[in-house]
């Protein structure tokens, strides 16, 4: 009898010393919380009230010379079908490849040529304004300015809808829609990086009331410097790379306290038990 009483209480010993290791009994320094100390002077908003009344096709030619205009031209054009205008606005992108055709084979003017630029100018900024569209309703981002993101959702929807627009209007909207897409994307992934960010911080404070920081060091080391590089971001104006870490940073601070969590419940648990198990065999 002494000694099942003997094994028995060595058994709750040792699971006590495991629950203290990995509880992180032994006095360690707690790590300071990841602190909002951003440099606010960084983070000014995005103008919220841009209405995108404003192109942003650049059809300048800085070399002069047809033999110029045509460099820019063709390099215009490959902008444009990398942008994936050939795609985004099919029936457009045509009719400004049977013109680049017709004046490759001929004598152009150079008020012509300027005219097929500014077109594939028009092109690119189309399908960026669809591109960024695309980002920011997968983001959910267009409530942080939606009176501009309205504004360029309806010029997009009215350049895919009229295929008889003259290439003037083509132009002057697509820059409209593509500068609107721009603000909105540029505040609401700002808006929402200070968001996650705030975030991230509670998910440290919860991870740390459970001392993940020594449990399970290596990981907790991972996730703090995934939030350095989120505030390196952000005040390099990346806004898209800092929201990208201060996600990760909360995740796994997140993911942490629950493990963590869940192994102290189950150990506690199993000490109990055994205290249980001593008690009756005393009785």
């Amino acid at each position: 009898m002494i000694k099942r009483k003997l094994v028995m209480l060595t058994a709750v010993f040792s699971t006590a010393s495991l629950l203290m290791v990995s509880c992180g009994s032994k006095k360690e320094p707690e790590p300071a919380p990841v602190e909002d100390t951003v440099d606010n002077t960084a983070t000014d908003s995005i103008d919220d009230t841009t209405s995108g009344n404003e192109t942003t096709t650049d059809t300048s030619d800085s070399t002069g010379g047809i033999e110029g205009i045509w460099n820019s031209i063709d390099s215009m054009r490959d902008d444009a079908i990398k942008a994936g205008a050939d795609k985004a606005a099919p029936d457009a992108f045509k009719a400004a490849e049977d013109e680049y055709n017709r004046l490759k084979n001929g004598n152009a003017s150079e008020e012509e040529l300027l005219a097929l630029k500014a077109r594939y100018a028009a092109l690119k900024a189309f399908a960026d304004a669809k591109a960024k569209k695309e980002k920011i309703d997968s983001l959910g981002l267009a409530s942080y300015n939606q009176k501009v993101y309205d504004e360029g959702s309806n010029l997009i929807a009215e350049l895919d809808e009229n295929k008889n627009i003259s290439s003037a209007e083509f132009s002057s909207k697509a820059g409209a829609a593509n500068a609107s897409m721009t603000a909105v994307l540029e505040t609401g992934l700002r808006t929402k990086a200070r968001e996650v960010r705030g975030e991230a911080v509670a998910a440290q404070k919860k991870a740390n009331s459970v001392k993940c920081f020594v449990s399970r060091k290596a990981e907790y080391e991972t996730f703090v410097n995934a939030f350095k590089s989120g505030d390196q971001n952000f005040v390099t104006k990346n806004p898209e790379g800092a929201l990208e870490k201060y996600t990760k940073a909360k995740d796994g601070f997140e993911n942490l306290y629950t493990e963590v969590s869940a192994a102290r419940a189950k150990a506690q648990a199993a000490i109990e038990e055994a205290k249980k198990r001593v008690a009756a065999s005393e009785g």
